[in-house]
């Protein structure tokens, strides 16, 4: 039989932390259109893309569709 081994808080913390992190990344690498930059730009982020482009030739990379 297998002993449990309790996860300390501060670990679980951190699993959240660095999970949430992946899903933010992948949200911005992934699916952003401008919409982040819109919050500080108005509706010229949207025209301009400028997420899109830093993240370009990784979307290709992994294979995400963007054209």
């Amino acid at each position: 039989m297998i002993d449990s081994y309790p996860l300390p808080r501060t670990d679980a913390w951190k699993l959240i932390g660095v999970v949430g992190l992946a899903l933010a990344l992948l949200y911005v690498m992934a699916i952003d259109q401008g919409l982040l930059m819109s919050l500080a730009q108005g509706n010229v982020a949207f025209d301009q893309n400028f997420i899109h482009e830093l993240v370009h030739d990784s979307r290709h990379l992994t294979a995400l569709p963007c054209h």
